[in-house]
């Protein structure tokens, strides 16, 4: 027991001698512990921001988009319903019969031209 309490007082000497070292390392430590940490949730904090930022201008963006979209699809369908007003038979039958001055036929008007065989021969390869 004598030897450990020789030793202890020997470290308690040694730290009282050394205590004004360790108290300017201890007081720093604390100081720059916490200008660390106050840095640390600054930097944080503009991280946040800057995320936030970032997403709602993608947000953004990406509802520009989807109505772009929806405006693309509706003019596509008035295309597409416009193509088949113009593409109807009945109105190119009137037109034909206006601009054209055409007509239908009947059978007995219809004449039909048979190929000759040199006409044929062409034809087939």
């Amino acid at each position: 027991m004598a030897k450990r309490t020789a030793k202890t007082k020997a470290k308690t000497s040694e730290t009282n001698r050394l205590w004004p070292f360790y108290s300017l390392v201890a007081v720093f430590a604390r100081r720059f512990g916490l200008l660390l940490l106050g840095g640390l949730v600054v930097y944080s904090a503009i991280l946040v921001a800057s995320q936030t930022h970032q997403y709602r201008m993608a947000t953004s963006e990406y509802n520009r988009l989807q109505d772009e979209q929806s405006a693309l699809d509706l003019n596509w369908q008035k295309l597409r319903l416009e193509q088949s007003a113009l593409a109807e038979h009945s109105r190119i039958e009137k037109l034909a019969e206006k601009k054209l001055q055409m007509k239908h036929l009947d059978k007995k008007s219809e004449v039909l031209i048979e190929a000759s065989a040199s006409d044929k021969a062409r034809v087939e390869p």
